[in-house]
């Protein structure tokens, strides 16, 4: 039994990669953001995360919102114009609760193989 090639230790192996490419795109958006020539860099990685699950993502209940996240017709941040510094440090701190929550699910798991390992109860 290999106990780190879990699906759910892969999967969040694999979020925790696709967040932090997502946070150097937008940490780049946001240092170009007065750069009038710079085009904005795509930063909706959810499509890479589904491929990298295997599945489409889902939601637990039919109120919330889908994955991915829902287009402003008016922004024209989109499609590599203007850089909304505002939306980029909304995103980035949504992407850092996603990282972190990605690190606590990790640390957990090692937490629990490390109790287990050493014969004690993890808390």
């Amino acid at each position: 039994m290999k106990i780190f090639e879990t699906d759910k230790l892969n999967l969040v192996k694999q979020a925790m990669g696709v967040y932090t490419r997502q946070h150097q795109a937008i940490a780049k958006n946001i240092a170009n953001a007065n750069n009038e020539e710079y085009k904005r860099t795509n930063t909706d990685f959810s499509e890479e995360l589904q491929k990298a699950h295997g599945r489409h993502l889902r939601t637990s209940d039919e109120r919330h919102f889908p994955v991915s996240a829902i287009p402003d017709p008016e922004d024209r941040s989109k499609d590599g114009g203007v850089v909304d510094v505002t939306q980029e440090m909304s995103q980035l701190a949504d992407n850092q609760i996603r990282f972190e929550f990605g690190a606590r699910v990790l640390r957990k798991t090692f937490t629990g193989l490390k109790s287990a390992i050493a014969g004690r109860m993890a808390q």
